[in-house]
């Protein structure tokens, strides 16, 4: 709530309205911007056409993406070596990025799943001073995950210690991006929720507190077909939750197309164009992903734009507006509206520019 109050009372302020009048981009990366290790075609020349002869861009723009593997820094540091301008990494915002302001959570011993050596780090970047990653778990408590006959085998006791270690109990869990090893990441948080956090015995009493970074269930890599992401992850441990309490899994989600991750975009948005001298008279949300990007840009009140290069592929399409489409999901059955639909964003930077 109180990044939602930034944006009402800047964009408000009496200053902005004094300001020059410009647009904002708010702009998907996977599918978007770069496909794998490849930059899809259009895009370097589209930014050019968007940046000054030092190459920093002239317009509000924030590129917000469900990946989390890499820090703001690192991430910006990519883009920019890729779309040959210059990105701060007050201009990214991942997956976890809104995290931020979960100041209620960072106290205390938080479980993050996910994969990379940085996880931990990662979290402590973002506040939380008492993170705990499997890799902790693995370490102290072994006899856990015994789904492997040559796991089970080499254990010497499938009996869990007197004494914990120290990071017990755990208060909450974040599900920060798609983890490796899921049957030990999936043993040990069905431990933690059926436990509440303490691992010894059953609890009935309310579900311990759960937060799930990246609701895409797919995402566009190079290879033809769509591929797992997160989201997957967290729906296939929802099902396994319910058949063993009897209890649908209760998952605060962050990313897009949750409110709180466009609130901070947005707020960053409108930080730039403060910086820059201008007012933002309309926002465009870019992405390829019709139940992420477009119905996230529509939720919250911005101009969707749906481009064609990622997870959407249509190559009849090289502008148009008031596209509707399908879900990519069964289990959504109303047609969703893109209020613009494009080849590619290089194509719709044109249209932008006239």
């Amino acid at each position: 709530m109180f990044v939602r109050r930034c944006c009402q009372s800047l964009a408000n302020s009496p200053l902005l309205r004094t300001l020059s009048s410009s647009f904002g981009l708010i702009v998907d990366i996977d599918g978007v911007l770069i496909r794998g290790a490849r930059t899809i075609p259009g895009t370097v020349e589209g930014f050019k056409k968007l940046s000054d002869r030092e190459g920093n861009l002239k317009h509000p723009v924030v590129f917000l993406t469900n990946g989390s593997y890499r820090s703001e820094l690192a991430k910006a540091e990519e883009l920019s070596e890729k779309l040959t301008v210059n990105i701060k990494e007050d201009q990214i915002v991942l997956v976890n990025t809104p995290l931020r302001t979960f100041t209620d959570w960072h106290d205390r011993s938080v479980f993050f799943a996910g994969q990379g050596s940085s996880l931990c780090s990662t979290a402590q970047d973002l506040g939380f001073k008492r993170p705990v990653v499997l890799a902790d778990v693995l370490r102290d408590i072994p006899m856990f995950n015994v789904i492997s006959h040559r796991k089970r085998l080499a254990l010497n006791s499938g009996v869990l210690p007197e004494v914990l270690p120290d990071y017990l109990p755990i208060h909450g869990i974040v599900i920060a991006n798609t983890p490796v090893d899921w049957e030990a990441h999936v043993q040990f948080l069905l431990d933690l929720l059926l436990t509440r956090g303490e691992l010894r015995a059953s609890n009935k009493g309310s579900q311990l507190p759960f937060i799930a970074c990246n609701p895409d269930l797919v995402w566009a890599s190079e290879y033809h077909l769509p591929r797992l992401a997160c989201g997957a992850f967290v729906h296939m441990l929802a099902e396994l939750y319910k058949e063993m309490s009897g209890r649908e899994l209760e998952v605060t989600w962050c990313g897009k197309p949750t409110e709180v991750t466009y609130t901070y975009a947005l707020n960053m948005l409108h930080q730039q164009a403060a910086v820059l001298g201008q007012k933002i008279d309309k926002v465009y949300g870019i992405g390829d992903n019709v139940d992420v990007d477009v119905l996230g840009a529509n939720n919250n009140g911005l101009s969707s734009v749906l481009v064609c290069s990622g997870l959407y592929k249509n190559e009849n399409i090289d502008f148009a507006r008031n596209v509707t489409v399908r879900s990519k999901r069964a289990s959504v059955t109303e047609p969703i509206t893109a209020d613009y639909a494009t080849r590619t964003i290089g194509r719709f930077i044109d249209h932008l520019l006239g």
